[in-house]
């Protein structure tokens, strides 16, 4: 068995011997420093389906495969198991194979064995590269919260600068990106709850994205869902005044008080309202009560 007490790469001591795949990982970098031997009783082959077709072909089954395609199945299904499990969007399921299978394309041009990725590491760093194509409303810090029940703690950012060098890596998301993202599911969540119509929503959404544009440095720093619940409070405040702080607090679950301050904010450097607040103002009256 290989024993490693630290990582040749960042010397780290925090290093995991992955029974799947019989190799001692860096948890911290995702360098794979060695193999070791194991042998799985059959009691702890895993019984669940994934939703993933590619994954139900394996190794425990009597297929004889390369140890390259048989770690590019397991990936294949940790990655469904986890869109599965956290509710993701399905369009990342196939994102994420693309990617693993991109960057292993390069890494074998390459040639380098000293840079090898584990299971752990494709899997989590092509989901969150999936998420941020689709430039989904999660952070760094929060997807890799996410992951812990799943693939242990898991250094997100030393992964792609270490991808990097194989395969250009999608751009991350900016903060006021992630908001955008925040502000397009509030306002799509208030719409197929029949809590406004389709022409105040276009009209709220696109004012709340202006508002964040104006104060970009108040989104630094923050939680994006915060910060984008509150653009849309101090929008429809600006707007219409439907909401009721209260009851949109409970609704987009932020806490009344930061949302309030950070509402207020916004609405000191506001830029003029939309020309069709005007519309809705005339019309107030039949949504009252709403909120």
């Amino acid at each position: 068995m290989c024993e490693v007490e630290r990582c040749n790469e960042c010397g780290s001591n925090n290093i995991f011997y992955d029974e799947a795949s019989g190799e001692a990982v860096c948890r911290d970098c995702g360098l794979v420093l060695g193999k070791f031997e194991f042998t799985a009783p059959a009691d702890r082959i895993s019984k669940g389906v994934p939703s993933s077709p590619i994954a139900y072909t394996s190794s425990s089954v009597g297929t004889i495969i390369e140890s390259s395609q048989r770690l590019e199945l397991n990936v294949a299904y940790d990655i469904a198991r986890i869109i599965q499990q956290l509710q993701l969007p399905k369009t990342t399921e196939l994102l994420a194979n693309n990617y693993v299978q991109r960057l292993r394309r390069s890494m074998r041009q390459q040639n380098d064995p000293k840079t090898r990725f584990s299971r752990v590491s494709l899997t989590a760093l092509s989901v969150w590269t999936a998420l941020k194509q689709l430039k989904y409303p999660l952070s760094c810090e929060e997807f890799s919260q996410k992951l812990i029940p799943f693939l242990g703690k898991v250094n997100l950012m030393k992964l792609e600068k270490r991808a990097s060098h194989f395969i250009e890596n999608v751009p991350r998301v900016s903060d006021v990106q992630l908001v955008t993202a925040h502000i397009n599911k509030i306002i799509t969540a208030l719409e197929s709850n029949f809590v406004i119509d389709n022409y105040y929503a276009h009209i709220l959404g696109k004012y709340a994205v202006e508002l964040v544009h104006t104060k970009q440095n108040l989104v630094k720093g923050r939680k994006s869902d915060l910060i984008a619940a509150s653009a849309v409070f101090a929008a429809d405040g600006l707007i219409a005044e439907y909401f009721t702080l209260r009851v949109f607090a409970e609704f987009v679950n932020v806490g009344a008080g930061n949302l309030s301050a950070f509402a207020e904010i916004f609405k000191r450097f506001a830029p003029p309202v939309p020309k069709e607040s005007a519309a809705i103002h005339f019309t107030e009256n039949l949504f009252r009560g709403i909120f």
